[in-house]
């Protein structure tokens, strides 16, 4: 026996349906949004460091971020203190660096707040003319996200060195440590 229903019932399960399709599909818009968002932060987070331009770098971290980079500067927190010590222990020492970040995997925890890792191969001339003369490191990027009035930015960030090959030409960065077992 079928129910019928009359044409103010069906309307009204119509416009029900058409909520939650609609509701479902923001959110998935959202969330791939939010995906190119937090990849389109990291890299021009790595794009600016490559081209010396440390402002607009540390404007990819919140205002009170925290940036852990044990064993190299220790952990820095605030935009402005974090600028200031990789600004002052890498500018003078480099005269050309690329960041290739791999692997990228970004997680939306909440309305405002994210996780990420990443691998990163990290590659310095200390003079571009004797490119032979080179360094290099790899390491691996923990990351947590909030959203601002700005956009995504970091918010805490760490980056642990697991290899590097070449002279590190102003010891910038310290030899990783061996793992104990």
């Amino acid at each position: 026996m079928a129910i019928q229903l009359g044409r103010k019932a069906r309307c009204e399960l119509m416009e029900k349906k058409e909520k939650r399709v609609s509701s479902d599909i923001e959110k998935r818009l959202q969330h791939f949004e939010d995906q190119l968002a937090l990849n389109k932060l990291i890299n021009s987070y790595h794009w600016r460091a490559d081209h010396f331009e440390w402002q607009e770098w540390s404007n990819c971290f919140t205002e009170d971020a925290e940036f852990d980079f044990t064993g190299e500067f220790g952990t820095m927190c605030g935009r402005s203190n974090i600028h200031d010590i990789c600004k002052g222990n890498m500018d003078h020492v480099y005269g050309a660096m690329q960041h290739v970040i791999v692997n990228l995997d970004f997680e939306v925890t909440g309305e405002n707040s994210a996780l990420g890792h990443g691998n990163l191969i990290f590659t310095a001339l200390p003079d571009p003319a004797q490119q032979h003369l080179n360094f290099q490191s790899g390491g691996r990027y923990n990351w947590e996200f909030k959203r601002t009035s700005e956009g995504w930015r970091i918010s805490k960030a760490r980056l642990d060195f697991i290899w590097t090959q070449g002279e590190n030409v102003g010891a910038v960065f310290s030899e990783p440590q061996a793992a104990t077992g």
